[in-house]
């Protein structure tokens, strides 16, 4: 409601100006009265004495022409024109004067001087005591011998001095007197009034400098307050602090504005959180996409050095077979006619050299199928106990040149499963085979089975040198061999365990080890027990 208050207040201003201009219009018309009078008051003292000195000097050319002493009519009638004319404006301005006196007694209170009525009734008199003087002295006649002098100037003092019965000179000599004493009582009038609206004056004035100061401190109050509090709330928006609200006092405008500035800075506030939300999302995303990255190129890292590591153990792996396919060769080409036993004993050894490069060809092919997960298996039913047995039987000749001995539990004869025998029993020797090269010399090597629920594992637990923890998550990998078991035993690639997880995935089975370094290491190849026909 301030605007109403406002308005109000200039309302009030305006009506005091208007108030004040009335005052000095009123003041204006109250000076200018004041004024009039005393100026009527010095207008009428000036008419009675030319009227009286008029009068005078008729009553010297009456003197002369009563004398014979050459007086002229022209001077008679100028005179007696000019004390008719004198006795009119007496009798206007005496009425003004009684007029003036009256508004003046009922406005500021007083009686009316009796020589203003007095005068009133002397005014009266003149016209008719003029008229009749003019009369009388035109019928005025010399008496130059004197004789009747006396008479005639007594009936012409008589004819000037007195109007109907009462004593004119008196009358006029009263009302000279009395305007005499009337002037400066005229003015001490005017000043009096003067006095009293000058004081009505100042008292507006101070009456309107009051209600100027109370408005305005009224309306600064009003409208510091509310200014500051704005003022504050921008500067705290400016600096940040969304947080900031302006008290509401009030339902007036400055409220409504505060109330919209405290909503305003709420969704600036909604705004910054969704902002800062979003921001710490990006970054979230950025340092997961970067620790994605990193580990990418880790992953890359470590890919290029395995892939590094591939070729030299890929060349170590090819490079012997091939050394004792040409070196067999060699000895064959050059030395002399050669018994046929030696060439057949050459002959084997380069076909086991040979069959040992299409072993590991095969294996990367294994790899490479499985990558692109078009490894075929061919399941059927198949006997446990005989997969188990040809496993063994075929790794019997690695345990004894390793002197290792490889003790298996029996198997029930009727126990089956649904498998692809040649992958399954590849996937069983890979197992034991790393049995056999990572154990230490007069080793065992324990192959054994059990149920788990719908799963049939068959485990081979070594006495071998395990695994360190942190490289158990890398066995599946391919190419990948830990530092114990380069240490251990240089040749290998490292796609031993990858391919027989291959093959257990591809049969719907897994892979589970645990390892304790120096203690050994068992794996289990856990299998669907029952598979449709």
């Amino acid at each position: 409601m301030y605007r109403l208050r406002l308005t109000l207040a200039l309302a009030a201003m305006l009506a005091l100006v208007c108030a004040q201009a009335a005052f000095v219009h009123w003041g204006a018309i109250r000076v200018d009265s004041y004024a009039a009078h005393s100026r009527l008051t010095s207008d009428l003292l000036s008419e009675l004495l030319d009227l009286s000195a008029n009068k005078q000097r008729l009553r010297n050319w009456a003197a002369q022409q009563v004398m014979g002493a050459g007086a002229q009519d022209a001077t008679r009638e100028r005179l007696l024109d000019a004390m008719d004319a004198s006795a009119r404006r007496l009798a206007q301005m005496s009425r003004r004067h009684l007029e003036s006196w009256q508004e003046i007694s009922a406005r500021d209170g007083g009686a009316i001087p009796d020589g203003v009525t007095r005068l009133v009734d002397i005014s009266d008199l003149l016209g008719a005591h003029i008229a009749q003087l003019r009369s009388q002295l035109r019928q005025l006649q010399p008496h130059a011998d004197g004789t009747g002098f006396d008479a005639v100037w007594r009936e012409l003092n008589q004819v000037f001095d007195m109007a109907h019965g009462r004593d004119l000179r008196d009358l006029l000599n009263g009302a000279i007197e009395g305007q005499r004493r009337a002037v400066p009582i005229a003015r001490a009038a005017t000043e009096d009034g003067i006095r009293r609206l000058r004081l009505r004056a100042v008292v507006m004035v101070g009456l309107t400098f009051v209600l100027a100061t109370g408005l305005y401190l009224h309306l600064s109050r009003r409208l510091k307050r509310p200014l500051d509090a704005l003022l504050e709330g921008t500067q705290a928006l400016q600096a940040g602090r969304l947080e900031h609200r302006i008290p509401v006092r009030s339902s007036d405008e400055f409220g409504r504005v505060a109330a919209h500035f405290n909503a305003m800075a709420h969704e600036l506030q909604l705004h910054r959180e969704a902002a800062e939300a979003v921001r710490r999302q990006l970054e979230e995303q950025v340092r997961a996409r970067t620790h994605e990255l990193e580990e990418a190129h880790q992953r890359l890292q470590r890919l290029d050095q395995r892939r590094r590591q591939l070729f030299a153990d890929l060349g170590h792996e090819l490079r012997t077979p091939a050394t004792v396919i040409r070196g067999e060769a060699d000895i064959a080409l050059r030395a002399a006619a050669l018994p046929a036993q030696d060439y057949r004993l050459a002959l084997g050894r380069i076909v086991s050299a040979v069959k040992q490069l299409t072993g590991l060809v095969d294996d990367l092919m294994l790899v490479a199928r499985a990558e692109a997960d078009e490894l075929d298996i061919a399941p059927q039913r198949v006997a446990l106990a005989t997969l188990m047995e040809e496993a063994i039987a075929q790794a019997q000749t690695l345990a004894a040149t390793h002197r290792q001995r490889i003790e298996a539990a029996p198997i029930p004869d009727g126990l089956e499963i649904h498998a692809d025998p040649i992958r399954l029993r590849q996937a069983l020797l890979i197992v034991i085979d790393n049995a056999i090269r990572y154990s230490r010399p007069q080793g065992t090597v324990r192959v054994a089975w059990d149920l788990r629920g719908d799963d049939i594992a068959l485990s081979v637990r070594d006495e071998g040198i395990g695994i360190a923890p942190e490289e158990i998550s890398q066995v599946f990998e391919r190419f990948v061999r830990g530092q114990r078991a380069r240490r251990h035993r240089a040749d290998g690639t490292g796609i031993g365990l990858s391919i027989a997880k291959a093959i257990l995935d591809a049969h719907g089975g897994h892979i589970e080890i645990d390892s304790r370094v120096d203690i050994g290491t068992t794996v289990r190849l856990l299998l669907p027990f029952s598979q449709p026909a």
